[in-house]
């Protein structure tokens, strides 16, 4: 599968954050994960939701999955059901969202530790075991491509796309940045894509930051990729330690991240969506820009 430069997808929004402005529970340290156990059709109707406002793609619940997170809240029995459980229900959404055009799964593979902390980053040893486990748990599901989202170090970024791109799946790339547009080790997005290049990734991206720091990124991948690029920032809110997201109910959030998508797009990004904050009235609107 490989993206097409002359066409723009659209990904879905927030699931964890949108988890919680509905009310549900998404404490760490599973975050979204939560309602896998609790109430796993919510996690479907969101996903419906967000096909029926306008996603192209839509992103496996399997952020805070790994067996790692899930030994934390002592599930770690239930890693490959839960991860299975997750990509069935993006599967389910799009049977009962029913639309004409093509709706692709991606399998989400984020950092084993707090995408923020650089510092927890774990030894090589463990980073490809664990990613490398997790990749092959989802590739025995029907995802389309893997997504490896808000890696904060080369290091981990490389083993992750390394692990993914041994199952033969395509794998896309995005990395979490500082307001200076490198990533958050400090390493630059030139050093990171020039590393990952080896595995023949189908798109780079950046996400969960603001809007301007987002489009920074862009800026600076659009110089050294001839691959497709995009972005899906923050909307309303900022992190939290506890809840893992606080919104801060901005009445001007939707319009002004619309006025963002569209200086993206005008970048030359081909893929657009949504990450903390947002939810399917930002795709709504997002996914209007043609």
């Amino acid at each position: 599968m490989l993206f097409k430069k002359d066409k723009i997808y659209y990904l879905d929004g927030a699931l964890g954050t949108e988890l919680q402005r509905r009310g549900y529970s998404t404490k760490l340290p599973l975050w979204s994960a939560q309602t896998l156990f609790d109430q796993p059709d919510v996690v479907r109707d969101i996903y419906k939701e967000y096909i029926l406002a306008g996603a192209d793609i839509i992103t496996t619940n399997t952020f805070r999955t790994q067996r790692r997170t899930l030994a934390k809240a002592g599930l770690e029995q239930d890693t490959e059901r839960i991860n299975q459980l997750a990509v069935q229900l993006c599967i389910e959404a799009r049977t009962a969202a029913n639309v004409s055009r093509p709706i692709l799964i991606a399998g989400s593979l984020t950092t084993l530790e707090d995408c923020y902390r650089v510092d927890l980053v774990p030894d090589n040893e463990t980073l490809i075991r664990e990613h490398t486990e997790q990749a092959q748990i989802l590739t025995e599901t029907p995802i389309d491509f893997f997504l490896l989202e808000t890696f904060n170090t080369i290091r981990e970024a490389k083993a992750a796309t390394q692990a993914a791109n041994a199952t033969g799946k395509p794998v896309a790339v995005s990395f979490v940045i500082n307001p200076e547009g490198n990533l958050l080790s400090g390493e630059t997005l030139s050093d990171a894509v020039q590393i990952l290049d080896q595995f023949h990734p189908i798109a780079y991206l950046v996400n969960c930051v603001s809007t301007q720091t987002a489009t920074l990124g862009l800026e600076k991948l659009k110089k050294i990729t001839a691959l497709p690029f995009g972005a899906y920032a923050n909307g309303d809110g900022h992190p939290d330690d506890d809840q893992g997201w606080l919104f801060e109910n901005h009445p001007d959030s939707v319009e002004s991240y619309m006025q963002a998508c569209t200086n993206w797009k005008r970048l030359g990004a081909t893929i657009i969506g949504g990450c903390c904050g947002t939810n399917p009235e930002y795709t709504k609107r997002y996914s209007q820009l043609r």
